[in-house]
């Protein structure tokens, strides 16, 4: 079981490094080609239209970290009102939930992925790319973030985590 923790933390941890050199690499494109533009008089094709992309990939691939880190948003006026075991209570009814909703987004991400993946379905902009290349994140990082909200509630369940603090992986 730890080989498999390391496994996933290492995966996690890696997929969050993927979602900020992205967010860099977005970043200095964008300089890029407004600086372009301002000096030539032209920008970069396609620039917009995959950082679009690299957007959906940043999110998918870096919001299982976030929430191994606890950094999500949450509303905390219901936990912050109620005592420590309804507290964990909650939280673990809304880590299966949120499971639940992230094992879906993964199955339906998943059948899209490779219903446009059979047909061939290609996005017509300035760059014609495969659909699927755009949707491969959705079932990655649902599946993982999935994976990850049960990992929260069992460790709730258990009573080593209450909400306030980070979920870390010796738990």
């Amino acid at each position: 079981m730890k080989f498999l923790e390391k496994l996933f933390t290492g995966i996690v941890n890696f997929f969050a490094v993927v979602a900020g050199l992205l967010l860099v690499a977005i970043m200095m494109a964008t300089v890029f080609k407004v600086g372009l533009r301002a000096i030539a008089g032209r920008g970069i094709i396609g620039i917009d239209q995959l950082s679009g992309m690299a957007m959906i990939y940043m999110t998918f691939l870096g919001a299982v970290w976030v929430l191994r880190h606890n950094g999500h948003v949450t509303v905390d006026l219901l936990l912050g009102a109620v005592r420590n075991p309804t507290k964990r209570g909650l939280i673990v009814l809304n880590s299966l939930v949120g499971a639940g909703v992230c094992f879906a987004l993964c199955y339906y991400g998943f059948s899209a992925l490779h219903t446009t993946y059979m047909r061939g379905t290609m996005v017509v902009q300035e760059l014609e790319i495969p659909r699927a290349i755009g949707l491969i994140p959705i079932p990655i990082g649902a599946g993982l973030l999935g994976i990850e909200f049960l990992r929260r509630a069992v460790v709730a369940a258990r009573g080593g985590f209450d909400g306030d603090q980070e979920l870390r992986a010796e738990a």
